[in-house]
């Protein structure tokens, strides 16, 4: 079992949590493992296409790390990327949006539409090869309209069975994969049906699948999105068989009695319990053979009094056997949500190195903000976890949990609670509107329950985190993660329902129906929650067509199919009668108490921006192996308050970050329609791109035919509300790597034609690649300094040079040493494991810097082949011979001269090496300026510098 610390501390002082706790104590209310069922030794075959390169699965890999082995486009070059090709799906509509992260497979790239069709594209080109129109297959040939983030790609062994399988509501199609064609011997006449297997009517089921679901072999493995209303569906997590369709297993998140975790439910006779769904998608450790998946909230989702206890497997991040659906472990990160607080995206797969030492973990990110790192075998947390007191619910009936487990590491990621001094001071008016709102709601620390009053709570509904996870790159433990930061308001209503409809009016029962479904996102007087939820008075629409959109759902709105069709004509006659509706419930012989949440609110200024104080959305990098943030950047801008000079605020963000092995992380994600390329090492926007509409989904990032191409979709609408598009936009280097010359900051050219490629005072112009050493400008200089088990670090210039002059003044440290690297570039593609050969690895010819240690040492202005696998380009007989020309403790001015094959270095005016190298000139004819910094372990940290680095191109 796993190991928490519990602590004892007053709600009062929860953000001082960690100075306050008074006892250890062994609690086991989170975690629990199934003992000796699975043998997690075992290697299983694993698939050829789980790798960080080729992009044919959701989120690049089954383990969920959004990385990209890829390093042809890096951050030296980033600033060049252009578009290669564009397509449009055509269904598009108002309020629609695509989540989708596209996947590659043998030269094709698949992505879902808004109509949940499923679309081929040439994927060097953007060349249409097939589509598939759902409609025509769907029950009733119904067209929908909904969320959808993608497909997923399986293959028989023997690659002669090839198939897309498409998720279209409560149906999974599979299709020929390179045709498109439907593959009528799967499940009946090519579909299976979700609302199956569920032990219940299927006509009281409503289910849809919004995120792809995941293969292990031959299982197909599917989670599910259902209502968050009082009438909810099971979220149970179910498999199929890949190639028939056939039903294999299932895991009940509700557990049934005699099965583990019922004893955390107080179960009422006459209620319906579902909820607890997956519908952010999985990961899958393919070697263990296991499954993991996140649950959310049980339904209701603010309201549990009819569901008091844990709520076992709401909530939890759950490691299951993939081929059975055995519960191998668990581990609850809410007990009892009523705060809307799903997991809401789907475990990431890290292995942890720390020196030789090597730890498979699971990362699961949450709404809340807190990020859980749990021993992948076991479940437990790897940091110290506080079980920590949190405030009671003051609503009748409602029993909170009287602890939630908060992880001491990583940091939260969102404010946790809000206080008046975390109000907005974006402007004194919009503070003072905060400030009046403010003292409206109850507010304190996180897991302040919802209230009749209302609640502000921090983070909002929004999260935190959201569905798009984070992006995770195994090489140097560092997770990259957006998240929100913002508050939203928390109210309930006290309801009353009757369980004998037949004594209500059609309008009576309507309105019922509304309260238990409809108001937490129209609200409890049907005005809406704008921009994201509208209002549904005075709806111009017809009868039929607002059945069809209860029925159906579309966008971001759920289906209600398992409505009767009394119960669908009592609701429909409710919306469009504008009445308002009530009964004593005196009068009715039974009613049951409930609360209602009166909307999905958000904590907004008068000019609907967040009240609370910037940022209000980031971009964070987080070392895993300690838990400490590497860097946190605000993420996007609002233009309007751009104009008023109103910078840096971040935006609401929805859709994930991707990481690549050449130094860049990719999003858009953001409310001003952005997508940006970011430097990994410390956070600087190197490029962005105006989208035609937000892109509100995960990159992709792969190669066709030598070239790496980078694709995102942009469909806009969603929560941010953005107009809404249907594009598919695909981004490259120029072919042949050509771009007319631009201006780059920190450069300027004097007379004499030589180019300063740095001004004393920052680093603009200049891009960090390749380990964790540190570059800073201090007293006019870049200084360097070496950090623990790091390998060599670059400082790159975003100036390319073929034939040149270099000047430059230099220091180094003694012991270690130095250099200065030109010509260089970056391995586009991994070659060998090891650093040297790995995409991402800077290389180039090399001028060393080093003191001389003594007789016969290396010194400087010799040449080496870094990461060529050439070794020394100089000859033994200069390496061994050594000179006394540099001065150790003093500045040293170095010239190199590099005129096509033939290189010539200086040190303090003297000639030290001439030489004619034609085999490195083929490969390394032109590049950027890197200053290198060596790894190298030792008691101490080693420092050296560079100024006055000029550069005369020779023609």
């Amino acid at each position: 079992m796993m190991c928490k610390v519990k602590v004892s501390a007053s709600s009062k002082t929860f953000n001082n949590y960690v100075l306050l706790f008074t006892f250890i104590l062994l609690s086991f209310l989170s975690c629990g493992r199934e003992e000796s069922k699975i043998d997690s030794t075992i290697d299983n075959e694993t698939d050829p296409l789980d790798n960080y390169t080729d992009w044919s699965i959701y989120r690049g890999d089954k383990k969920g790390n959004q990385y990209s082995e890829l390093a042809q486009i890096h951050a030296a070059n980033v600033h060049k990327l252009e578009l290669a090709w564009q397509y449009q799906t055509g269904d598009a509509t108002k309020k629609s949006s695509i989540q989708v992260n596209p996947i590659i497979v043998d030269g094709l790239l698949y992505i879902s539409t808004p109509s949940l069709n499923a679309v081929a594209l040439d994927a060097a080109t953007g060349k249409e090869v097939w589509v598939f129109n759902s409609s025509k297959f769907n029950e009733n040939q119904t067209v929908f309209q909904g969320r959808t983030r993608g497909v997923t790609y399986w293959s028989s062994k023997d690659g002669n069975d090839q198939r897309i399988f498409l998720f279209v509501k409560n149906r999974v199609y599979a299709l020929e994969a390179k045709t498109g064609k439907l593959i009528t011997s799967f499940g009946t006449n090519g579909h299976i049906d979700l609302r199956e297997n569920l032990e219940m009517d299927i006509n009281k089921a409503s289910i849809e699948v919004t995120s792809p679901g995941i293969v292990y072999e031959n299982f197909l493995i599917v989670g599910s999105r259902v209502p968050e209303g009082y009438d909810s569906t099971p979220g149970n997590i179910r498999a199929y068989d890949a190639e028939t369709g056939d039903f294999k297993w299932v895991f009940r998140t509700i557990p049934k009695e005699g099965e583990y975790g019922f004893d955390t439910w107080q179960f009422k006779e006459g209620e319906t319990y579902g909820g607890a769904n997956t519908w952010s998608g999985f990961t899958v450790d393919e070697k263990r053979g296991w499954v993991f998946l996140a649950t959310g909230s049980p339904a209701y989702d603010f309201y549990g009094g009819n569901r008091k206890g844990e709520n076992l497997f709401g909530n939890c991040v759950l490691a299951l056997n993939a081929k059975t659906g055995e519960r191998i472990w668990h581990y609850q990160t809410v007990h009892h949500d009523i705060w809307d607080y799903d997991n809401p995206s789907a475990p990431i797969l890290i292995t942890i190195s720390q020196g030789q030492e090597k730890k498979d973990a699971v990362v699961q990110l949450t709404k809340m903000g807190l990020v859980f790192v749990l021993d992948r075998e076991t479940g437990e947390p790897l940091f110290p976890t506080l079980e920590t007191p949190v405030p009671k619910s003051q609503v009748e009936g409602e029993e909170a949990w009287p602890t939630q487990p908060i992880p001491t590491k990583p940091l939260p990621l969102s404010r946790q609670g809000i206080t008046e001094a975390d109000l907005t001071t974006i402007s004194p008016e919009s503070h003072e509107h905060a400030r009046k709102n403010f003292n409206n709601y109850m507010s304190a620390s996180i897991y302040t329950p919802p209230s009749e009053r209302g609640t502000i709570t921090s983070p909002s509904v929004l999260g935190g985190v959201e569905w798009q996870g984070g992006s995770y790159d195994p090489y140097t433990n560092i997770l990259y993660v957006n998240s929100n930061n913002v508050a939203s308001i928390s109210q309930l209503k006290k309801v009353y329902e009757t369980t004998d409809s037949s004594s209500l009016t059609n309008l009576q029962l309507g309105n019922q129906i509304y309260l238990k479904n409809c108001a937490s996102c129209h609200g409890l007087n049907r005005s809406g929650v704008p921009p994201t939820y509208p209002s549904v008075i005075h709806l111009n629409k017809t009868k039929e067509e607002i059945a069809t959109i209860i029925t159906n759902g579309k966008n971001i709105m759920p289906a209600f199919s398992q409505f009767t069709t009394k119960d669908l004509n009592a609701i429909t006659d409710f919306i469009m009668s504008n009445d308002t509706v009530s009964y004593n419930e005196k009068d009715v012989l039974e009613t049951k108490t409930r609360y209602t949440h009166t909307g999905y609110n958000l904590f907004l200024d008068q000019n609907g921006y967040p009240a609370t104080s910037p940022p209000w959305g980031t971009l964070s990098a987080i070392d895993m192996g300690t838990g400490d943030y590497v860097w946190k950047k605000p993420l996007g801008e609002y233009p309007e308050l751009v104009k008023q000079n109103i910078r840096n605020t971040g935006t609401l963000n929805y859709g994930g970050a991707v990481a690549t092995a050449g130094g860049i992380v990719f999003i858009a994600a953001t409310a001003d329609e952005k997508f940006r390329a970011f430097e990994k090492n410390r956070g600087n926007i190197l490029w962005e791109y105006d989208l035609p509409v937000g892109g509100y989904a995960t990159p992709s990032v792969y190669m066709q035919n030598g070239r790496q191409y980078v694709a995102i979709v942009a469909g806009g609408g969603g929560k941010n509300n953005t107009p809404s598009g249907d594009y598919v936009m695909v981004f490259a280097l120029p072919e042949g790597n050509d771009k007319p010359k631009e201006t780059l900051k920190n450069t300027k050219t004097d007379s004499n034609g030589w180019i300063s490629l740095f001004n004393g005072e920052t680093l603009d112009g200049w891009v960090h690649m390749n380990g964790s050493h540190t570059y800073s400008v201090e007293d006019g200089a870049i200084i360097g300094r070496t950090t623990e088990n790091s390998p060599n670090s670059f400082l790159c210039s975003l100036q390319e040079f073929e034939n040149f002059e270099l000047e430059c003044e230099v220091t180094v440290d003694n012991i270690t040493n130095q250099g200065i690297q030109f010509r260089s570039s970056v391995r586009p593609v991994t070659e060998k494991d090891q650093d040297a050969w790995r995409a991402g690895r800077v290389w180039g010819p090399q001028l060393e810097i080093r003191r001389k240690m003594g007789e016969n040492s290396i010194t400087t202005g010799l040449l080496y082949g870094e990461a060529l696998g050439t070794g020394w380009l100089s000859s033994k007989e200069k390496v061994e011979k050594g000179h006394d020309y540099f001065i150790s403790e003093g500045w040293n001015k170095i010239r190199i001269v590099a005129d096509g094959p033939r290189i010539q270095t200086f040190v303090n005016g003297h000639l030290i090496e001439d030489l004619v190298n034609d085999e490195v000139y083929r490969t390394h004819p032109k590049g950027f300026i890197a200053l290198q910094i060596h790894g190298i372990n030792g008691e101490r940290q080693f420092t050296m510098q560079w100024r006055n680095i000029k550069v005369h191109p020779i023609k």
